[in-house]
């Protein structure tokens, strides 16, 4: 029962410090949401390169 109970506690701390960050970026203006902010950088910046290209006809 304890094990259950450090796991969980573990588990939580880390999603809200992955929700703070995603805040963070959000407030940066680095993101346009909370959930984008919570995405690992490397798929939003992938994002936004295909994003860019889209745009300028490549």
């Amino acid at each position: 029962m304890p094990t259950f109970l450090i796991v969980t506690a573990v588990v939580a701390v880390a999603l809200m410090a992955r929700f703070y960050v995603a805040l963070l970026r959000v407030h940066a203006g680095r993101a346009k949401s909370v959930v984008e902010g919570m995405l690992p950088q490397r798929l939003v910046t992938r994002r936004l390169i295909r994003q860019i290209h889209r745009e300028n006809g490549r």
